[in-house]
């Protein structure tokens, strides 16, 4: 058993930081380099600069809030390099309102142009509403108006006149005007004499009357006419003094936005739009004396048409945009149109659509999580049908499951150029490379992050670097060089190996945090290895509630295990329960029986379908393991059965194939097994062990459970012999190791694990093919025979 035997430096890799040159670690110049993932950062690099549609990227084992500033400094350095970016407004459409166009300024003349208009707005509305009030303007108005009057009243006269001469006289009423004869005496006539009148008088008054009418008719039409060549005159009034101010002010801007096409056509429409409609900037005098506005529409801004909704402000980025959006819904992604109230009625108008995400980070970057993308309803739709279309068309969610439709936009279609980062799991990228065939095309980059990195000499410079910069980013005390170590040999463990570091680098911030706490606690101005020693068990006792209940169920024997003594056909084997932030083992009692008959090898767990694949696949394996080794010669004609004891959550893995093997040849050699020795690994079809995983968790189970009892020096744990790089084994137990209290084996092959467990050799087949008396093999391969002799005997 000794050669099988650990010592104690193959337990644990004990960092040593000798090669460094610093007390503690704020003499350490801070990086703010990402470790351990430089594979996955060319990845990231290479995407960043392949300026072609499809090239998005997808970073699959992305882990932490740590890798996520980094990967945004990253690309916020590329983004820098990049050309500057683009403002985005919306403006007013004058030929179809419900169809607002957009503008696409240079960065940071966006926000000018807004204000520039709203001053345009607000000095032209001042200078018009000052000129209508304006002296100089009603006096040229009165003296038009008067002209117009004077013409009219002429004509009027005129028809008076004629009306006079002929024998008549017109004469005001509410309806128009009378037409009244004339009597001898030079009195109106009244109706009463009119009657009196001979039919052939008061038909030659009618017939006058009827040729006045038509005079006055004419004279209306005259005045009609002059009606309007005064409203001409106004108008031409109006529109000339209001293009003199109008052109005052835009003359600078249509110097100043000579090289926009757009934005001059959109100015010569603002002012069109004004001269067309400058009752709009004239006093309402019936509204000085109203108590009560009614109607909804009367009371909007009517100026409300000429404002820039300013969507996308980018004056305050340096080259390309950087979007980090952490709740990537519809709405979030594409923005919306809002809708107000007015006069009981939803409306909206184009100053009411807001930027989404994909807005601001168009010409630049938007970076989301994939579980938070597919979370969302259309969100991960929407994110392909912008890819695909290199367009955004504002469209709220489930408007064509309306029952009504509401007065809606249809606002023209923003180009989007930008580069999508999806972070996610390799489950997720998988997942839609396989179901999604639009996204092979649109995610062409795939960055891996690594969950672990190498031991080596440059990893601890950059974690040491790493630890300086979290230090003084979060005002913490410095670290002595052992605080350090016994942070990287944290770090081994947390991926079960001597050579090898985990790179979910934000477990060091959360040590660091707590460290520094217990350090205020002892008022120490460092950090030193007993705080982080402190902080790491405190975590433990906090997270390990049920593996301390677990252990008291063992304690009072709820939970049966042997940890003394020797059994036939009964082996103790060991688990790992992963909570996810805690992982720890379990002992667990695994027995064998064996009998008469041609059932072959039962597995309880799967006839009670308690079993998984895996484990059911590990039992296939065993089974041919024992048809190889023994029954080369006569069938393997037995019956067995094999049982987790007082387990019933179900089991999986192939981790306890080989601890069924040993118990399986212990009852069919009648050979007992040590108690004291708890076995882990999985075995092969030719008897190799293999690797499995957990192997400190279950190591430290069964030896807490023994020191709990009472160690006695013979009590140990087999592993497989490619497990040993993976030790990293908590300190007591060394040190019970090294008062060979407690030992670790390492094993190759399942005939080494028997021969630990029974003190007895395994046995080779001599020249004859057969295995010499007394050992292992030949106990099975005798019972083997016996059962096969046993069922002929009864076949016959």
């Amino acid at each position: 058993m000794e050669k099988y035997r650990l010592a104690v430096q193959d337990l644990k890799h004990r960092c040593t930081l000798g090669n460094f040159d610093f007390t503690t670690t704020e003499e350490v110049e801070p990086s703010e380099e990402i470790i351990g993932q430089e594979e996955a950062v060319k990845a990231i690099n290479f995407g960043l600069d392949i300026d072609h549609p499809g090239y998005n990227l997808f970073i699959v084992n992305f882990s932490g809030r740590k890798e996520l500033e980094y990967i945004r400094s990253l690309v916020s350095e590329k983004a820098c390099q990049r050309k500057g970016s683009f403002d985005w407004c919306y403006i007013y459409n004058f030929e179809d309102p419900s169809q607002p166009r957009f503008l696409k300024l240079p960065s940071g003349l966006g926000i000018v142009f807004k204000e520039e208009m709203e001053a345009f707005i607000n000095s032209v509305e001042e200078d018009l509403k000052e000129l209508f009030l304006g002296e100089k303007y009603i006096k040229k108005k009165r003296e038009i108006k008067g002209r117009y009057q004077k013409l009219s009243t002429n004509l009027f006269n005129q028809l008076k006149s004629k009306v006079k001469d002929i024998g008549y006289i017109l004469e005001r009423e509410n309806n128009g005007f009378a037409i009244i004869p004339i009597q001898d005496n030079g009195d109106p006539m009244k109706e009463e004499d009119y009657k009196k009148l001979s039919k052939e008088e008061q038909e030659e008054i009618d017939q006058d009357t009827e040729m006045i009418q038509e005079m006055l008719d004419h004279l209306f039409s005259e005045i009609d006419q002059l009606n309007e060549e005064y409203n001409e005159k106004i108008i031409d009034l109006d529109y000339g003094l209001a293009a003199e101010i109008i052109n005052y002010y835009l003359d600078g801007l249509y110097q100043k936005y000579l090289e926009s096409n757009a934005i001059i056509d959109y100015l010569k429409e603002v002012k069109e739009d004004i001269l067309h409609n400058l009752d709009d900037f004239k006093e309402d005098e019936n509204d000085s004396n109203a108590l009560l506005l009614l109607g909804g529409d009367d009371s909007v801004d009517k100026f409300n048409k000429y404002q820039v909704n300013l969507l996308v402000d980018n004056s305050k980025v340096e080259g390309a945009p950087v979007v980090i959006e952490t709740n990537p819904t519809y709405y979030n992604l594409m923005g919306r149109i809002e809708y107000s109230n007015k006069s009981g009625e939803l409306a909206t108008d184009y100053t009411h659509i807001k930027a989404g995400s994909l807005h601001r980070a168009n010409g630049g970057y938007l970076i989301l999580e994939a579980k938070d993308i597919l979370n969302n309803f259309k969100s991960w739709q929407l994110i392909k049908r912008v890819l695909k279309s290199g367009k955004l068309k504002m469209e709220n969610l489930g408007e064509e499951f309306d029952k009504i439709p509401l007065a809606g936009l249809e606002a023209e279609a923003i180009p989007i150029d930008l580069k999508v980062i999806i972070m996610g799991s390799v489950n997720l990228y998988y997942l839609l490379y396989q179901y999604d065939e639009e996204f092979k095309d649109l995610f062409k980059i795939k960055a891996d992050f690594n969950a672990e990195m190498e031991l080596n000499q440059g990893n601890l410079s950059r974690i040491v670097k790493y630890i300086s910069r979290q230090c003084k980013e979060h005002s913490l005390r410095p670290l002595d060089q052992g605080a350090v170590a016994r942070i990287i040999e944290y770090l081994c463990r947390k991926v079960d190996s001597q050579k090898k570091l985990t790179t979910k680098l934000g477990i060091i911030t959360d040590l660091l945090c707590e460290a520094d706490s217990w350090a205020s606690v002892d008022n120490k101005d460092l950090i030193s290895s007993k705080e982080i020693e402190r902080t790491i068990k405190e975590k433990i006792k906090r997270l390990s509630h049920y593996e301390e209940r677990l252990h008291e169920l063992y304690e009072s024997n709820k939970l049966l295990i042997d940890t003394r003594g020797r059994r036939v056909g009964q082996v103790n084997g060991l688990s790992v329960l992963d909570f996810g932030e805690y992982a720890f083992g379990k002992p667990v009692k695994i027995t064998a029986t064996v009998y008469q008959g041609n059932r072959g090898v039962i597995n309880i767990e799967r006839e009670s379908k308690l079993s998984g694949k895996v484990h059911n696949k590990g039992l296939l394996i065993l089974t041919s393991y024992l048809g190889d080794k023994y029954a080369q010669q006569v069938p393997l004609s037995l019956s067995a059965s094999l049982c987790f004891e007082q387990l019933y959550s179900g089991v999986d893995g192939d981790s306890a194939s080989s601890t069924e093997l040993y118990v399986l040849l212990s009852a069919l050699a009648d050979l007992p097994l040590k108690q004291n020795i708890a076995v882990t690994g999985s075995i092969n079809q030719k008897g190799e062990i293999q690797p499995i995983g957990g192997v400190n968790e279950k190591i430290e189970a069964f030896f807490k459970l023994c020191k709990s009892r009472g160690l006695t020096g013979e009590q140990g744990v087999i592993i497989p012999i490619q497990n040993v790089d993976d030790l990293m084994l908590s300190d007591d137990l060394i040190a019970a190791v090294a008062d060979s209290k407690f030992h670790i084996y390492a094993i190759s092959h399942v005939e080494e694990g028997m021969e630990i467990l029974t003190a007895k050799k395994a046995g080779k087949k001599n020249k004859e093919g057969e295995y010499p008396a007394d050992t292992i093999n030949y106990l099975v391969q005798k019972r083997i025979e016996e059962f096969n002799n046993n069922s002929d005997s009864k076949d016959d």
